[in-house]
């Protein structure tokens, strides 16, 4: 098996986006903390003192992620602490009988843990996997797994993988490591083994 670390498209995008969903929710933490505060007559400062943290410690990593965390080694923790953040408040919200804010919160929580699983895909190499059955193609949700039968042709070069497919449609992607030429031809010599193994089956 040959493992390929290529660029999976938006991804960059994606990864720009993810600050301001942070501030997004803490802003949104914020906001709803305080009106459970009001509606509780100012009784339950504790319960929301954690709360009302997260927020701003929300807001300050994603105006800031660049320079706080080039990696994004925290990123995953940041959207479990307001995933917690966001039922706990909407838990507390039940008792006021708030039903549209309820709504809301555990909605932000269950957008928490989506954004959790994949933001930690955008935030890590993506790998190509050619094997002897397939090739499979990472995904934000779930990978793609292509079996050699439905492929004509793949090139792989220093700077891109081409999978060619019948009726003159391929797929590129960009390479985000750089491959030396001994380990590309032997990428394309297990590939066109693999090629020459369908046609023979065929």
């Amino acid at each position: 098996m040959h493992r390929i670390a290529i660029k999976i498209d938006g991804i960059e995008r994606r990864k720009r986006s993810t600050g301001l969903f942070h501030v997004v929710a803490g802003l949104f933490l914020i906001a709803n903390a305080v009106e459970f505060f009001k509606q509780s007559a100012y009784q339950n400062f504790f319960a929301v003192l954690p709360i009302f943290f997260i927020a701003v410690v929300s807001i300050v990593y994603g105006l800031f992620r660049n320079k706080l965390d080039v990696k994004a080694q925290f990123n995953h923790w940041m959207r479990m602490m307001q995933f917690l953040m966001f039922a706990v408040l909407g838990i507390l919200m039940l008792q006021s009988k708030m039903d549209f804010r309820n709504f809301t919160l555990f909605l932000w929580a269950i957008i928490c843990i989506l954004l959790l699983f994949t933001e930690r895909k955008i935030f890590h190499d993506a790998f190509l996997l050619v094997a002897k059955n397939s090739i499979t193609i990472p995904g934000y949700f779930s990978n793609k797994v292509i079996p050699w039968s439905v492929i004509e042709n793949i090139v792989v070069r220093q700077d891109f993988v081409t999978l060619y497919y019948p009726e003159n449609r391929y797929i590129q992607y960009e390479m985000l490591v750089e491959i030396n030429d001994v380990e590309i031809k032997k990428i394309n010599q297990f590939c066109q083994q693999q090629l020459e193994e369908k046609q023979i089956l065929n």
